[in-house]
């Protein structure tokens, strides 16, 4: 990551302790500390992607405009078919995880972390005016479970 980029993650990081009310509060709902936070605020660290997810979904922003600041900051709220497939997509990836003995994660960390990938696929896609391609999120999914299991064994 570029320092410019850095510095523009930090400030939507600095954004979203504002939308939780204060630094304090984004801590108390993330798990992340304050001081970490304002290392990410400041554009000192660069935050893991569990911290990301953390930050996003703890202040309901779209988890593509916290990393890339494209697209809309608010997530738009999703059809019951969409909470649905949601909670199915959950379901799966905890079930592997708590079940896996490749998977090294905490199977709620790695099921948010899948979630986070398939809702990152599905924003694209929709941003860039396309229907949501199965396909392609497949194929993403297959590379992020080799990454993964190359990095957690």
């Amino acid at each position: 990551m570029t320092e410019n980029e850095a510095k523009l993650l930090g400030q939507r990081i600095n954004l979203c302790e504002k939308i939780a009310g204060s630094r304090a509060a984004l801590a108390e709902r993330t798990g992340i500390s304050a001081r970490t936070l304002e290392n990410y605020s400041h554009g000192r660290n660069d935050p893991k992607a569990s911290a990301c997810v953390a930050i996003a979904r703890a202040t309901d922003v779209s988890i593509e405009w916290l990393l890339t600041g494209q697209g809309a900051p608010v997530n738009e709220p999703a059809t019951a078919g969409e909470e649905l497939d949601r909670k199915i997509i959950f379901n799966i990836a905890y079930f592997l995880a708590s079940k896996s003995k490749a998977v090294k994660a905490d199977p709620d960390e790695f099921a948010d972390l899948f979630l986070s990938l398939f809702d990152y696929c599905r924003e694209k896609q929709q941003a860039d005016g396309k229907s949501f391609d199965v396909e392609a999120f497949e194929n993403v999914v297959e590379f992020a479970s080799k990454q993964f299991h190359r990095h957690s064994g």
